[in-house]
């Protein structure tokens, strides 16, 4: 079963690896523009999450819930089992089941699968994708639907299906389907644009925690 943090982090590389086998089309390239138009221009983000794990193969299925905040280089991921924090340089892993802290400064390409916002950069060299037409989602909002193909080869997602409101252009489901049929099915049930978030949102506070072990990497 693949990682729930690695999927998080966020969802997270997923634009970098598939095989190619979609022309780009112009309609998903409009929109995937002004989707990453947004996430650039919209200051902070927050946005509350479920993600629907399927394994046919192992008959194995999960499902959890967690929130992100987002705002420019900087975001925090929180899931049942871990919470990660990005000040824009730094950046602190805290697994609440060993109650310790990883701290680590990432570097430019290791960030580029990490920030959703960065990922939205990558869709303009590193995949192909189709437009699929509107439908209505699960939440009853009407979304564009793209489908993506990342151009690598050799690593083992085969396609990302994506929803996008066209009113804002957030992005507010992603299917990514791998090559041993494993299924990720990531909804953003909430969000807001435009927030003032603290820069403290965005650091770890071992005040907060003093029984945690930190384990500093840098």
């Amino acid at each position: 079963m693949k990682s729930k943090t690695s999927l998080l982090l966020f969802v997270i590389g997923l634009f970098l690896t598939a095989p190619a086998f979609a022309q780009k089309d112009a309609k998903a390239k409009d929109i995937l523009d002004k989707t990453s138009a947004m996430l650039n221009q919209s200051g902070g983000i927050s946005a509350v999450y479920t993600i629907n794990i399927n394994d046919e193969a192992r008959n194995n299925k999960q499902s959890f819930e967690g929130q992100m905040f987002l705002n420019g280089a900087k975001f925090f991921f929180d899931t049942p089992d871990q919470t990660v924090y990005f000040d824009g340089k730094t950046q602190w892993v805290l697994n609440k089941s060993y109650e310790e802290v990883s701290i680590l400064e990432p570097q430019p390409q290791d960030l580029k699968a990490m920030n959703p916002v960065l990922v939205f950069e990558m869709y303009k060299t590193d995949c192909d994708y189709k437009y699929k037409g509107e439908k209505t989602d699960i939440q009853k909002r009407k979304v564009h639907e793209i489908s993506l193909f990342p151009k690598n080869k050799k690593e083992e997602i085969k396609q990302v299906d994506l929803q996008i409101i066209p009113t804002d252009f957030m992005p507010v489901f992603l299917q990514i389907t791998y090559k041993d049929n494993i299924e990720f099915r990531i909804y953003i049930t909430k969000y807001q644009t435009k927030l003032d978030l603290l820069d403290s949102q965005f650091v770890f506070d071992k005040n907060k925690y003093p029984q945690v072990y930190v384990n500093d990497l840098r």
